[in-house]
């Protein structure tokens, strides 16, 4: 489009030069040239003389627009240009970034689970399990009651709102009444963690929470079964039931793994979805003030691929 105006404008410039042109050229004939061009006139019609000063008056009016506006065409496109690279060269720096992190991610949680591998993870286990069954029986008004490293101010209350099962899907939602009733949906700008191996968990386990609460149509692609022991492969749910063999999962290493300090953790936790399979991802919570600054995951390895073949 760009591309056909500049012609036509170009073509325009050119006619209004020709007319000037032309008309230097009649003042300056012969008389002879002149009563012949008044002859050929004489034969034309009224319409077609019409016509004629119609394309003059055209000429004049619109062609000197041009001058404006081809440069107006060429200073906007220069700009959209400028704006694009700039834009590019943000998200550039934004993909570097990220990566970057990542690889610092993964060296620091390298390093924290060699020198912590010993310890045990019995009870991060028991409370990510109680809280599956809290999700499960739709009890969502104790779940800070069991995540005991997390709290609110004393006037405002948890609780989970469940998704309509109406329109192309939706997820349920997180959200924080008020004494005055009001629904805050930005729930981590309340919250506060015990800034500790736990409390991170249990930030982890909120975050995570959105996976396996009620979900509907399209939005069960996000749909997960997180898997903290051999247990839990039992509780694997499928929206087509293919005679998948669950046995062939009980040989991999489905620990999870908590470790960090000092407002920097790093968790490592398995999940099962019918878009994938078994897979372990790696993420990083980081407090600030006792706040939820960041879940960054750095990290996806799948254990075990498996696709349901179901498209919404």
């Amino acid at each position: 489009m760009k591309s056909v105006v500049i012609v036509y404008a170009v073509s325009w410039l050119i006619l209004l030069v020709v007319y000037i042109v032309s008309l230097f050229q009649k003042k300056n004939s012969k008389k002879g040239s002149k009563a012949w061009e008044q002859f050929l006139n004489e034969q034309k019609s009224a319409k077609e003389k019409a016509i004629d000063k119609l394309v003059y008056v055209i000429m004049i009016l619109f062609a000197p627009l041009v001058v404006l506006i081809l440069p107006y065409i060429l200073v906007r496109d220069a700009r959209a240009k400028k704006q694009e690279r700039i834009r590019k060269e943000e998200n550039d720096k934004k993909e570097r970034e990220i990566e970057e992190h990542k690889v610092a991610c993964r060296e620091n949680y390298t390093r924290l689970v060699r020198t912590n591998h010993h310890q045990s993870n019995d009870d991060y286990v028991q409370i990510a399990q109680c809280l599956y069954k809290l999700v499960r029986n739709k009890d969502y008004r104790n779940i800070l009651r069991l995540l005991d490293m997390t709290s609110l101010p004393s006037t405002m209350k948890f609780d989970v709102e469940e998704c309509k099962q109406e329109g192309d899907g939706r997820g349920s939602k997180l959200f924080i009444k008020t004494s005055t009733n009001e629904h805050l949906f930005n729930i981590y700008d309340y919250l506060r963690f015990e800034d500790s191996k736990m409390g991170a968990w249990q930030a982890f386990l909120l975050v995570r929470l959105v996976h396996y609460l009620p979900l509907w149509w399209h939005a069960n692609y996000d749909k997960r079964d997180y898997i903290y022991t051999k247990e839990d492969f039992n509780h694997i749910t499928h929206f087509v039931d293919r005679g998948f063999d669950k046995s062939v999962l009980l040989d991999y290493n489905i620990t999870p793994e908590i470790t960090g300090e000092d407002g920097k953790y790093y968790i490592s936790c398995c999940f099962w979805t019918d878009f994938g399979g078994l897979i372990r991802e790696f993420v990083e919570i980081t407090f600030a003030d006792n706040k939820l600054k960041s879940s960054f995951v750095f990290d996806k390895k799948v254990i075990h691929e498996y696709q349901c073949g179901i498209m919404f």
